[in-house]
């Protein structure tokens, strides 16, 4: 295996402009969705500007080419999709109440790519059917065994679409690699695709494998690995102690985990004066769980922040309703952080984000899954819902521990997500492959329940 190698900071997938302010004539172009006029602005006046103010406006200019990604369907072409998968639902009563996402393009309501994924979420078809399932039998098997474990393998790998392809041109790819965590006991590598230069280190935030290869048509990057998992069932109902102090410091961790007014008081409002710290979280939990409904999200970095756009919207994914978790437990003196990585099933690898905290007198780290928690509040499945608080099912691969860590890269290019770290990225010497260009083919390989 290649020698690992630890990540440097980089300031061109750096979100922490966010938090400067926007000058309001381009924020009113923005705002309006005239992604042109603010664009050419944006370049007439950038070079005029402090490097500071110049940020703000490179990141900018960068969310502006992800709006028209983003949000690709005019009023008339959800309407014709809407009618055509579910014309029951009506459009205007779908945006009025929150549950579909969208933007203006040229002073023009457009709607999510996902807009109809969301609103099919909850339908009850034969793939959602089989996970629950599933996750309903890591409840039951690690509630009560009190300890499970798990080996998982997974080949992770992305092709290029045809598009995309420049034949014999050099093409570089970064794969997500699990990173330490207390669950993950052991990780070993197999098989890989040529051109595999370096791992980065296990204590990497955002860990990866980083490929130097040749674009072809028929060409797939590509690395298998195991992982063993084993969980400890925490029963929150069942803890007698009582955990009253701790010596937490709350910290900025620009962009997205800051502290703000409306956080603050938000934080107050869900745990009043409640003195013990695993009652507050639970507390923070069950307010996200029953208050915040899933909703696919536009790409994070288009958003200024994450947690409060998941508490004033009542809607967001497994991203925003951790991200809202961690702020609102670290406002209330507990230490929280993200974990987002992949979820592995016997069936197939996709993303997800959740959360673990500590507090001291627990004996470990413990969890929170308000997305697969709060699917279970509104399904009626208590047991479900009581096991996400405290627990995580064997099927993670933790990718990442740091939201929006920036990362070295000599390229100078943006990531397709510098947010997180779940499904790979590739890019030639002179560009970034977008989303688009490339095509996911992971996979589980095994997945055993000793």
């Amino acid at each position: 295996m290649q020698k690992e190698k630890k990540d440097l900071t980089d300031p061109i997938n750096d979100l922490t402009p966010y938090l400067y302010p926007l000058r309001q004539d381009i924020a009113n172009l923005c705002a309006a969705g005239y992604l042109k006029e603010a664009s050419n602005l944006i370049d007439s006046v950038i070079e005029s500007v402090d490097e500071m103010e110049a940020s703000r406006l490179r990141l900018e200019k960068q969310m502006l080419k992800l709006r028209i990604a983003d949000y690709p369907f005019s009023e008339q072409q959800a309407r014709s999709i809407l009618d055509s998968q579910a014309p029951t639902k009506d459009l205007d009563e779908l945006r009025t109440n929150g549950t579909v996402p969208f933007a203006l393009v040229n002073g023009k309501i457009h709607y999510h790519v996902r807009f109809m994924d969301t609103i099919c979420k909850d339908k009850d078809d034969a793939e959602r059917m089989i996970d629950l399932k599933l996750r309903d039998s890591m409840v039951e098997l690690i509630s009560k065994k009190g300890r499970a474990e798990a080996m998982i393998t997974a080949h992770i790998g992305i092709k290029l679409a045809v598009e995309a392809v420049k034949p014999g041109r050099k093409l570089n790819v970064e794969l997500p690699i699990p990173v330490s965590s207390s669950y993950l006991k052991d990780l070993s590598f197999g098989d890989h695709s040529p051109g595999l230069k370096f791992i980065d280190a296990p204590d990497c935030p955002m860990r990866r494998a980083h490929f130097e290869t040749e674009a072809s048509e028929d060409g797939e990057t590509w690395i298998e690995y195991t992982a063993h998992n084993v969980l400890t069932y925490h029963d929150f109902e069942q803890q007698k102690e009582e955990f009253l102090t701790s010596d937490y410091v709350f910290n900025d961790e620009a962009p997205y985990l800051i502290r703000t007014p409306y956080l603050e008081q938000l934080a107050h409002m869900i745990t009043k004066d409640e003195p013990d710290l695993l009652k507050k979280a639970h507390l923070i939990y069950s307010y996200i769980t029953q208050n915040v409904k899933y909703a696919y999200m536009p790409s994070y970095q288009t958003i200024s922040n994450l947690a409060e756009y998941g508490a004033t919207m009542r809607r967001g994914d497994c991203g925003i309703q951790a991200c809202l978790f961690i702020i609102l437990c670290r406002l209330s003196g507990i230490q929280a952080d993200w974990q987002g990585g992949m979820y592995v099933t016997p069936d197939g690898v996709s993303n997800h984000d959740w959360a673990v905290f500590r507090i001291p007198g627990l004996k470990e780290p413990w969890f929170a899954d308000c997305s697969f928690g709060g699917g279970a509040w509104r399904e009626g499945n208590m047991d479900r819902w009581k096991f996400y608080f405290g627990n995580l099912d064997l099927m993670r691969f933790p990718c990442c521990t740091t939201l929006a860590c920036h990362q070295v890269r000599q390229d100078g290019f943006w990531r397709n997500d510098p947010t997180d770290n779940q499904s790979g990225e590739a890019f030639y010497e002179d560009h970034q492959l977008m989303r688009n260009e490339l095509i996911d083919t992971r996979r589980t390989v095994s997945f055993i329940i000793p």
